[in-house]
Order: C-alpha cells, then structure tokens, then sequence
C-alpha cells in the first residue's frame, strides 16, 4: 500500500513538472557568444526614474526563473517585464498586479546578433494614467 501511493505521488509530482519543462524549452534562449543578443535590465537610475526590470516572458511564453540578464537568437521579440519601481510613491514592483494597465510593462524589439540590449521601466511622473513604461534604454 505504500509503494503504491509513493509510486502515485512519483506520477503526480512528475506530471506537475512537464509542463514546466515543456515551457522553457519553447524560450529561444542561447549560450553567448558573438551570434547571440544579449538582453539585460539593470542596472536602474532610480535618481533618473529609470528603473531595473526582471525579464517575466518571452514571446508570450512564461520563463520558468525570471531574469534580469538573457542570450537569445536574433529576431523579432515581445518581452514582457516587471518594473522594479521601489522608489516610487506609491511603492511597487510593477507587472505583478491584474490591476496593472495592459501592456504598460511590454516592449517588442528586433535583436541583431553581438549587440547587448538594455532595458529599463520608466517613471511618468506627469502621466497618472500610464506612470510606467518600459523602454530601451542603450543598445551597445
């Protein structure tokens, strides 16, 4: 009887992780090198109100761990991020929230290879409607 239920939990831990594996193998992530693009989102300049970001999902696919610093293929890409905005009022990590206005914390950019991309969420300290932005801040 307990051989069969650890077997049991075996299978449902098993089958929990699938999906996740599944998932990240879709990210088109690469080792670096001069015939990748690098996307990288900090540091932030909060005195600026340029603000690091942590890299959520690529292309409408969920990274297992998010991240601040990625290798991918060049192409055409739609990054969605989460700004983290600490020092602004009030105090937030934005792109966590369903309250969060649609798409205020995606960028969609096009990567050439042995290029670094740096992307930054931006304060709006005049825009109440739309406070943050995502935007490319340096590409080198």
């Amino acid at each position: 009887m307990a051989a069969r239920r650890t077997v049991f939990l075996a299978s449902l831990l098993l089958a929990g992780l699938l999906p996740l594996t599944a998932t990240a193998q879709q990210v088109p992530t690469v080792r670096p090198g001069p015939d990748a693009a690098q996307i990288v989102g900090s540091p932030g300049f909060p005195n600026r109100d340029l603000f690091s970001v942590v890299f959520l999902e690529i292309n409408g696919v969920n990274l297992v761990q998010p991240r601040d610093v990625m290798w991918l293929e060049p192409g055409t890409y739609q990054i969605r991020v989460r700004i983290n905005a600490l020092h602004t009022r009030p105090h937030t990590l934005v792109g966590r929230s369903s309250q969060d206005a649609p798409g205020h914390n995606v960028i969609e950019l096009e990567l050439e290879a042995g290029k670094q991309y740096y992307i930054l969420g931006r304060f709006n300290r005049d825009d109440r409607e739309t406070p943050y932005s995502v935007i490319l801040h340096q590409v080198k």
